[in-house]
This record gives C-alpha cells, sequence and structure tokens, in this order.
C-alpha cells in the first residue's frame, strides 16, 4: 500500500483564517482544520482533489472536536451537479457526553475496504469530500486534524508459469510422465485396469478412470519402477 497524495483544497464551507483548510494537506498534521469562529452553523465540509485517481483501501482521520463525520468520493470529470459517492457512511466521532463535556476531542478513527460502501471498492478516485459536525455543543470550536489516504494492499504476484514446451502437471499421472521412465503395460496391468473398470460399474471410459482407480494405478506403476 503507498500513500494517496492530496494535491489542493478544492472547496470548504468554512474555516478560521488561523486554521484553514490547507492544513490538511500538511502531513505533520500539527495545526488543524477549524471552522471560522463566526459561523454558527454545526456542520463544515471540505473536498479535497488527489494528486491522480487512484484506489482507496485505507483511510485515518484525527479528529479534533466533531461528533459526526461522513466521507464521499468522486472524480475531477465528472459535472458540478453529479452527486458524490458514500465511501465511509456517517460514524461517530465522539459521544454526546464527551461533546457536551468538550473531552476526547482528538481522537483518530481508522477505515479499511471493509468500512467503505461495496459500489466505491476497487475504483480509483481523485476527488474526496469530507462533512463533519458538531450539533451537542454549540460553543465548541470544531474540525479535523489530518486526513491519510492509502491505496489497497498489493495482490500477491501470480505463481511463475512454466517455461514454453514443458506442461503443467495437473495430476500425479501427467507429473509421472514428465519426469519418470514409464514402462510398457504389463499383462498385470492390464489385467488390473480392466479390473477396476468393471469395479466402477462401467460407469467411466477405460482411458478415463476415476480419481481413486488413478491412484490404484499410480501404485501399481510405482512398484514397477522400483528395482
Amino acid at each position: 500500500m503507498a500513500p494517496v497524495k492530496i494535491s489542493y483544497v478544492v472547496s470548504f464551507s468554512s474555516q478560521d483564517p488561523k486554521y484553514p483548510a490547507e492544513n490538511l494537506l500538511s502531513e505533520d498534521g500539527i495545526q488543524p482544520w477549524l471552522g471560522c469562529p463566526k459561523d454558527h452553523r454545526r456542520q463544515l465540509s471540505v473536498e479535497l482533489q488527489l494528486e491522480r485517481a487512484s484506489p482507496i483501501g485505507y483511510v485515518d482521520v484525527g479528529n479534533y472536536g466533531c461528533a459526526f463525520l461522513q466521507i464521499e468520493v468522486g472524480r475531477s470529470s465528472w459535472p458540478c451537479d453529479q452527486p458524490y459517492l458514500t465511501l465511509v457512511p456517517t460514524v461517530t466521532l465522539m459521544t454526546p457526553a464527551d461533546s457536551k463535556l468538550d473531552q476526547n476531542r482528538c481522537g483518530v478513527r481508522m477505515f479499511k475496504e471493509a468500512d467503505f460502501s461495496e459500489l466505491t471498492v476497487g475504483q480509483k478516485w481523485d476527488r474526496v469530500r469530507l462533512t463533519c459536525s458538531q450539533p451537542f455543543n454549540p460553543c465548541s470550536r470544531f474540525g479535523l486534524s489530518f486526513i491519510r489516504l492509502r491505496t489497497p494492499q498489493e495482490q500477491e504476484p501470480d505463481p511463475p508459469r512454466p517455461p514454453l514446451g514443458t506442461v503443467a502437471p495437473t495430476s500425479l499421472v501427467p507429473l509421472l510422465r514428465l519426469t519418470l521412465p514409464i514402462p510398457r503395460r504389463s499383462k498385470e496391468e492390464e489385467q488390473l485396469r480392466n479390473h477396476l473398470w468393471k469395479l466402477e460399474g462401467a460407469a467411466r471410459s477405460p482411458a478415463h478412470p476415476s480419481r481413486s482407480a488413478r491412484m490404484v494405478l499410480l501404485a501399481a506403476w510405482k512398484q514397477a519402477l522400483r528395482p
């Protein structure tokens, strides 16, 4: 997984000039983004442009007094009136009791693909919208201290393909054919094959015995190969 960098702030609903939304672009997360002190609405939103369109596998958010948070994703190529898709449905960052007492303000929440809406998983996005609110404490300043995005974990590489001119063994019998000098069928082997075919009720062709029959024949071949 690799970091997904944020290029710039597209828009915001409110900000304190001392704590602007651009603080979310800082990698150290020292200064938060807070709403304007004169703005008495108890909801803030900010829209961020990512450096490139990428799948999102992990989101880490640093809270700064918000009670609720919702995360949405979209694309810069979409029309302005096209709604974004919900990545993380509204989650609780502070309880009503903590909000009223103005305590436990600076927790960190970490989200992974299992927390995301199914429609957004595995697709590439270059816009992220964060909407946070604090309806329980009308006097508390609130916002976010940081956001970190990362791509999903890399898939394990496919097993190496066999070299050209070889056949990948799909059962023990083909593997033996490739690696061992199989002797010509003896009279005893033919009798064993016919006997197994009769036991299976002639439901299978002698050329395509069942797995159990193949194992018996394999044991017979191994015995024939021993000095």
